[in-house]
């Protein structure tokens, strides 16, 4: 399927405070929420799906709709609060869709104050429960995932020696195969739910 390639010129929508988690329980509140992203990828060239944390596990937002209306990655952070994940994915977002080649490894230092990368997500996470919207959204397609790794107040990176230890476990590392993650909220999660 051929489909025109969206700029971001268009202004990205913050997400709706209510919508910007996924809908939970109830059938009727499931169909409004897949509508409200489908309206959402279809006003804004992608929409920005999130859980917010509790006290088994920390936030997480990622894109959905990004690689249908820009034939690029779409995009998962991990540990900040939704809005402040949602402001990120739509930053990075937007610069994907006008065609900026940022890709794995790549280092933005220009987005927020904090270091940020981008690491290919592992399909084994593709596999948990992680991504349900993208999942419904695409049908049996997984489009490809890039995380957004954040570093810690030093500019460290989760990979990198004296990483501050009070960050451990806010993100998965999600370019490693789930079973290769140290225990963890994240390596649980399908359990918890």
């Amino acid at each position: 399927m051929n489909l025109p390639k969206r700029h971001s010129g268009r202004r990205h929508d913050p997400g709706c405070a209510d919508c910007a988690k996924e809908a939970a329980g109830q059938p009727a509140d499931h169909i409004a929420y897949m509508n409200w992203i489908t309206e959402q990828i279809g006003t804004h060239g992608w929409a920005v799906s999130g859980i917010h944390g509790d006290d088994q596990a920390p936030p997480w937002a990622y894109s959905v709709g990004i690689w249908l209306t820009s034939q690029t990655t779409e995009l998962v952070v991990c540990g900040p609060p939704v809005e402040n994940s949602a402001g990120l994915i739509n930053a990075i977002g937007a610069r994907l869709a006008d065609g900026d080649p940022i890709g794995p490894d790549d280092v933005l230092d220009d987005i927020c104050p904090a270091r940020l990368t981008l690491r290919p997500v592992d399909m084994s996470w593709r596999m948990t429960s992680m991504f349900t919207v993208s999942d419904q959204f695409y049908g049996f397609v997984r489009p490809p995932y890039l995380q957004v790794v954040w570093a810690d107040t030093h500019g460290r990176f989760p990979w990198e020696p004296r990483f501050q230890s009070s960050f451990d476990g806010l993100q998965p590392l999600l370019w490693l195969p789930r079973d290769d993650n140290p225990p963890s909220p994240w390596t649980r999660r399908d359990q918890l739910t």
